[in-house]
Order: structure tokens, then C-alpha cells, then sequence
């Protein structure tokens, strides 16, 4: 035993500290990247049911990289697939980048003249929006209630409402295909309900030269 202290007391060198060699904040930031891979196995993210494309997530796809991939619009993306900004992407994850189709019309669809457009928007709004709301249905379509357009015919009817980033609430309202947006009617009060669930905001129809 002395001669063990003896040589103790010559050795100039540090104790060896195991573990404790590696940084204590670094030993953490790997367990938990551990932890979260084994804890968190590869599951499809929540899609669209009627996602017309979907992708299978690679080593560093991100949210937005997948919408400039697809030139899909980030808001659209993460509505498509239930996410936020936030929600992480595992390899393997389903992902619906695409739900545009385009909007047929329907051979039966009644026809309605503009003027009737017009009174239907000032039935539909209340009194101290309407002449706004008329300024927005006649830039977005000119009244005429069976528009088409933008981007693959992402945007529908008299207030342009762009179908596949709003479908999921539409849908809790009753609104379950694009083609019923055709009717001017439950087009001015989607567009309505739109403005509300925005705080009462124009925000969605806004434009550089535009926001009231």
C-alpha cells in the first residue's frame, strides 16, 4: 500500500474521468438525440384525403424546402398535412405536397348574372363591409361567379377561395367539394366566414398596392 501512495504522489497526471471526459452539456445534447430516435419511430404525417401527389421524406427535407420543391406555398403545404412550421419530418413520413385539381364545372350549375352576384354579396356581408367586399369580389373575378383561376385552378368563384388551403375548415361548414364554391351564395359567406376566422381581417385578399 505505501509504495501504491508513492507513486500516486509522483504521477503528475489528471485522475481519468470516465465519462466526464466528454462535456456534460455535449453527453446530454447526445442522449436526448437518442432518446428522440428511439422513442419517436417513422410515421406518415397526416395528409389531405384527396392529396393528388404525395412524397416520401428524405435525409434533410424541411417543410420549406419541400414547398419550393414542389412550388407549393408553405401555408398550403402545412395546412395539406394537419402541421405548423414547427412539426417535426421523420425519413420515411408521407407527405402530400399536392392537392390541386382543376375545378370542373358542372354542366348543371345555375347561372347567375352579375347583378345578381352583386345582391347576393350585399345580402351575405353586413351593411359596413359590403362596399368593401364588392371592391374584392370585382377585382378577384368581375362578379362573375364561376371563375377559375390561379395557379393548376387553385381559386374558386367570386371571392377567388384558394380550395385546398382552406378545405378542412370548408369542410366542417358543410363546404366538401370546390365545385360548390360555383354557387355565389356560399361563395360570399365562405369568403365571409374566411374574413372572420382572420380576426376580421382583409389579410387573404391582400395585394402590395392593397390592405385597407
Amino acid at each position: 500500500m505505501a509504495e501504491w501512495g508513492a507513486l500516486l504522489r509522483r504521477c503528475p497526471c489528471k485522475a481519468d474521468r470516465g465519462f466526464k471526459s466528454l462535456p456534460l452539456r455535449q453527453f446530454r445534447r447526445v442522449l436526448v438525440v437518442a432518446v428522440v430516435a428511439v422513442a419517436t419511430p417513422s410515421t406518415s404525417v397526416v395528409s389531405a384525403a384527396s392529396c393528388t401527389q404525395h412524397h416520401t421524406a428524405r435525409p434533410n427535407d424541411s417543410w420549406t424546402r419541400l414547398a419550393a420543391r414542389f412550388k407549393t406555398p408553405l401555408p398550403e403545404l402545412l395546412a395539406l398535412n394537419d402541421a405548423t412550421s414547427r412539426t417535426p419530418l421523420f425519413i420515411g413520413d408521407r407527405v402530400c405536397v399536392s392537392a390541386q385539381s382543376t375545378v370542373k364545372k358542372p354542366s348543371s350549375t345555375e347561372q347567375f348574372t352579375r347583378k345578381q352576384s352583386r345582391a347576393i354579396i350585399r345580402e351575405v356581408w353586413p351593411d359596413d363591409l359590403e362596399d368593401t367586399a364588392l371592391f374584392v369580389a370585382q377585382r378577384e373575378s368581375n362578379f362573375v361567379h364561376s371563375v377559375v383561376g390561379g395557379k393548376g385552378g387553385c381559386c374558386v368563384g367570386l371571392f377567388q377561395i384558394y380550395w385546398s388551403v382552406h378545405r378542412s375548415w370548408l369542410a366542417a361548414a358543410g363546404v366538401t367539394t370546390a365545385e360548390q364554391l360555383l354557387n355565389p351564395r356560399i361563395n360570399a359567406e365562405a369568403a365571409l366566414a374566411l374574413y372572420r376566422r382572420n380576426g376580421n381581417s382583409w389579410r387573404p385578399w391582400w395585394t402590395n398596392s392593397w390592405r385597407p
